[in-house]
C-alpha cells in the first residue's frame, strides 16, 4: 500500500484523491448504466420483441454479475487493484460496441450477460477500493457519498437518454463513450492505488453466516431498488392516482436516496452501524403502511416516499461502510462479492415476487411485499444487535 495511505489511515484521514476519481467514474458508468437499461427495453420493443423476451435480456446482466462475483477476488489476486477493473472493463465496453452491431434479442441477451459477467469485477473491487481507502471514523460518510454519487449517476442516465431519444445508433454510442470516460479516472490513480489482499481460499457461506445482517441490507436494498421502482406506478394508478403524479413520486423517492445518504453517514460514523441500519429499517418497515394512509394528501406522500427512498438507500451505504469493518485484509474483497451477489438477486427475485403480490391485492400486494422484506430484515438486525461490530458498539 503506498506510504500516503498508510500515513492517512493512521492519522484516521480517508485518501481524498483516490475517492474523488473513484466517485467520478462511477458517477459516469451509472448515467451509462441507468441509461443502458431503458434504452434496450425501448428498442426491443420498438422492435416487436415479447416482454418476456425484454425481461429475459435486461436479467442476463446481473445473472451475469451473479456467476461471476465468487471469480472477481481470483482476477483481482493475479492482476492487481486498477489491471483488474481495466481489463473487465474493455471486455464491457466490446460488448457495448457490438450491440448496435447485433440487433437480435438472443444476441442481446449473449452481449448482456458478457457486460455482467465482466461487470462483477470492477464493481466488487471499486467497494472494496473505497473501503480500503476510507478512515475509521469517517467510513459511514465516505461510503454514504458514493451512495449518492450511484443514485445520481442513475437519475442522470434515463434524463439523458430522453434527451438523446432511443431510435438509431447515437445514444448506444453516447453510452458506450461515458463508459469509457468512466476508466480515465482509474488509470489516473494507477500509481495510488493500495495493494488488496486477497484470501487464496474462501468459504462464502462462512462470510454469509457470519454478518447475516449486512447481506440481509443488501437483499432489501435490491428488492426495494428494482421492484418498487417497476411497479409504484402501477400502485398509484390502481389506487386513483394521476399517471403524472406517479411518476413524479419514483423522482421523490430517488431524491431521497440522493440528499438524505450523507446524513445518513454521518448518523452511522456516529451511534453505529447496526443502529443505523435498525432506524434505516423501522422507515422501511413503517413506509410501506403509511403511504395507503396518506394518498389523499400529495406532499405527505411525497415526504413519506423521500425519507423512505434515503433509508433504503442508506440500508445498503451503511452495510456496505460496516462490512469493511466486520471483514479486514484479504476477506473484504471475498465478503463484497457476497454483498454483490446478494443484491443482485434481490434485484432478480423482487420483481417477480412483487408482480405476484401486485396480482392477489391490487391495491396493496406491492406494500406488503415492500413491508414483508423489511420486517425480515429488522428481525434479523434485532438478533445482531447485541453482538460487537466495531469498537463503538
Amino acid at each position: 500500500m503506498p506510504d500516503k495511505l498508510s500515513e492517512n489511515l493512521r492519522a484516521g484521514q480517508s485518501d481524498w484523491l483516490p475517492l474523488a476519481a473513484l466517485f467520478t467514474s462511477v458517477f459516469a458508468f451509472c448515467v451509462a448504466f441507468g441509461g443502458l437499461t431503458p434504452l434496450i427495453a425501448l428498442t426491443l420493443e420498438a422492435r416487436g420483441v415479447d416482454a418476456a423476451l425484454i425481461g429475459l435480456v435486461v436479467a442476463a446482466q446481473p445473472i451475469g454479475t451473479i456467476i461471476a462475483a465468487p471469480l472477481a477476488p481470483r482476477l483481482l489476486r493475479r492482476f492487481g487493484t486498477v489491471d483488474t477493473i481495466l481489463l473487465c472493463d474493455a471486455v464491457s465496453i466490446l460488448s457495448l460496441i457490438l450491440l448496435p452491431v447485433f440487433m437480435s434479442a438472443p444476441a442481446w441477451f449473449v452481449l448482456r450477460l458478457i457486460a455482467g459477467l465482466a461487470g462483477a469485477g470492477p464493481w466488487i473491487v471499486t467497494e472494496t477500493w473505497i473501503n480500503a481507502v476510507a478512515s475509521s471514523g469517517g467510513r459511514g460518510r465516505v461510503v454514504a457519498l458514493y451512495g449518492s454519487v450511484m443514485a445520481l449517476g442513475f437519475v442522470v442516465g434515463p434524463l439523458l437518454l430522453t434527451l438523446l431519444g432511443s431510435e438509431g445508433p447515437l445514444p448506444f454510442v453516447a453510452f458506450t463513450l461515458l463508459y469509457a470516460l468512466a476508466v480515465l479516472p482509474i488509470l489516473l490513480m494507477r500509481g495510488r492505488a493500495p495493494k488488496l489482499d486477497v484470501a487464496h481460499k474462501t468459504r462464502y457461506a462462512g462470510i454469509l453466516l457470519a454478518a447475516p445482517a449486512l447481506f440481509a441490507a443488501a437483499v432489501l436494498a435490491g428488492v426495494v431498488d428494482i421492484a418498487f421502482f417497476s411497479f409504484l406506478p402501477i400502485w398509484g394508478l390502481r389506487n386513483g392516482l394521476e399517471e403524472s403524479f406517479t411518476v413524479l413520486l419514483l423522482t421523490v423517492f430517488v431524491s431521497g436516496n440522493i440528499v438524505l445518504q450523507f446524513p445518513l453517514g454521518w448518523l452511522a460514523d456516529t451511534i453505529g452501524y447496526r443502529r443505523a441500519m435498525f432506524l434505516c429499517g423501522l422507515v422501511c418497515l413503517i413506509g410501506p403502511g403509511l403511504a395507503p394512509q396518506v394518498l389523499a394528501m400529495p406532499w405527505m406522500l411525497a415526504a413519506v416516499l423521500f425519507v423512505w427512498g434515503g433509508a433504503a438507500w442508506g440500508i445498503y451505504s451503511i452495510a456496505l461502510a460496516a462490512l469493511g469493518l466486520r471483514f479486514r485484509g484479504a476477506l473484504l474483497a471475498a465478503a463484497n462479492a457476497v454483498f454483490v451477489i446478494a443484491y443482485e438477486i434481490a434485484n432478480i427475485v423482487g420483481p417477480p415476487a412483487a408482480g405476484a403480490a401486485v396480482d392477489l391485492w391490487p391495491q396493496h400486494g406491492l406494500m406488503a411485499v415492500m413491508a414483508g422484506a423489511a420486517g425480515l430484515f429488522v428481525l434479523i438486525v434485532l438478533s445482531r444487535l447485541g453482538r460487537p461490530l466495531t469498537l463503538k458498539e
